[in-house]
This record gives C-alpha cells, structure tokens and sequence, in this order.
C-alpha cells in the first residue's frame, strides 16, 4: 500500500472520528460530568515523567528509567536493578481540591514511591517523593531538549503515529524520510504537513530545514477533494523517545503538546 492510498484512507477514517465525535460528544464530556459529580477526573498519563531521571543528594545516586509504557527500571551505582510499573491516582483534599501522585509498584506488588505529578501534565524536571521529599530524582540534561539518544535508529521512526484526530505517517524514499502529518478540523476538512526530513545522526532526530508544505483539504459531499496550499517553506524536527514521537513545528507551533503514538 503507497503513502497517498493510506493518507486517503486516514482522512476518511479522521472524518468519521470527527462525526462521531460530534453526534456523541466522543463519550468525554458526559463522562467527565458524571466523574465530576462523583469524584476528581484523573489524568492517568506519564508521558510528562519518561526518561532518565538521577537521584540527587545521595552519596550513590541511583539512575531511574520511566518508560512510556507504564513501566520503569531502578539501577543502582553498586550493581542490581529493579523493575516495576507506574499508575496515577488523586489523593482528596477537604475543600474538593485533590493533589495527583505517580505511584511506583514494584513487580512484586509493593509500593515502591510516590512522586507528585504536575496538575497541568506537562513535561517534568523534577521528582519529589511523598510528603517530606525525602528522594529527589532530576531528568537527564539530554532528555530536557532531545531526550536519551541510546539505542534509536532511524527505523524507529517509520509507521503510521496517532494523536486524537491527528496522524502521522513516516517512510523512507531513498536517502530521505518523508512525513506526512494529518489533522482533522472536522468532519469534511483537515490541515496536512508534508516533511522531507533528513536524520540527524548527533541528536537521532528527523529535520526538514524549510522546504515542509502545509495544505487545507476540503471533502465534499460528492467525495471529490480540494487541496489548498497554505505555506511551502515550513521546518520541523521529529523526535522519538521511548516510543512516543514528537513534533516540533517550527513554522507556526502546530504540534506544541502532541505526542503521537503507534
């Protein structure tokens, strides 16, 4: 199957997701309503907390690895590991206010730690365990801007990426990797970016220097199509960490808060 037949077939697929959206609502608002009248709704995500964190203000830091699958490795400066996973919860506070916390399980079922989690879910720079702060964990300097390049090849990058009514799809044409990037304004039209990038060996990343084009795609009722040229000179990096792949759209910001997935 060639690119243009699964990016038409994602636009089909994002404009019934956004039909259904509209006729149900996607099923969020109602459920974060009765949540409400019940309980605190919780954001259960960790991807503001992947990567490499080292403790700090310890005589032998140990080196945590959170990844984005809800598991997370424990190594010690001595030697030994130890593996377990991670889940959310909100702790209630009296005036209907609730503090959310990352809680560490080891495999063996017991409680590990508890880090408090930003309430907004952005990216995190530091961890702070239960009440007292007694363990201080700090993210890798490498994670704050590119994240940890061990171990990434640019095969990781190709295959088709989800981020609600957005989609990326990744190849390799020759010495080039092209991204095309679909996102669903409604039912009958979308916004698309098309990057040839180049891989950055140095910081494993993929970067279109100026030449990306952005289109608005109009589908009609009779199912003909017409695309729109918006700009011809845009510039991204693409950056893939522990499975999540990021956009950095340097044009206009479009991908600020997107972390698409497989």
């Amino acid at each position: 199957m060639t690119a243009k037949s699964i990016i038409s077939k994602l636009r089909y697929v994002l404009a019934l997701v956004v039909v259904a959206c509209m006729v149900l609502g996607c099923g969020q608002q109602e459920e974060k309503v009765q949540a409400n009248q019940n309980d605190t709704v919780v954001d259960s995500s960790i991807q503001g907390i992947v990567g490499t964190w080292f403790e700090d203000g310890v005589l032998d830091p140990r080196t945590l690895t959170i990844k984005a699958d809800g598991t997370y490795e424990l190594a010690y400066k001595g030697g030994g590991k130890a593996y377990g996973t991670i889940r959310v919860t909100a702790e209630p506070h009296p005036d209907g206010t609730s503090s959310l916390w990352y809680i560490f399980d080891e495999n063996d079922g017991k409680n590990w730690a508890g880090f408090a989690k930003n309430d907004d879910g952005s990216l995190q720079t530091d961890l702070w365990s239960g009440q007292d702060g007694k363990m201080h964990f700090i993210r890798s300097q490498d994670n704050k801007k590119y994240g940890n390049t061990e171990g990434i090849s640019p095969n990781d990058y190709l295959g088709v990426w989800a981020c609600g009514r957005a989609t990326a799809v990744i190849e390799k044409k020759d010495n080039k990797y092209i991204a095309t990037i679909t996102w669903a304004k409604s039912a009958m039209e979308s916004r698309e970016w098309y990057y040839s990038c180049r891989y950055d060996k140095e910081k494993a990343i993929l970067v279109c220097p100026g030449n990306g084009i952005c289109t608005d795609c109009i589908v009609y009722d009779n199912g003909k199509e017409n695309d729109i040229n918006v700009y011809s000179d845009g510039s991204c990096e693409l950056i893939m960490r522990e499975g999540v792949l990021r956009w950095k759209d340097k044009k206009e910001n479009a991908g600020k808060g997107l972390e698409f997935l497989r």
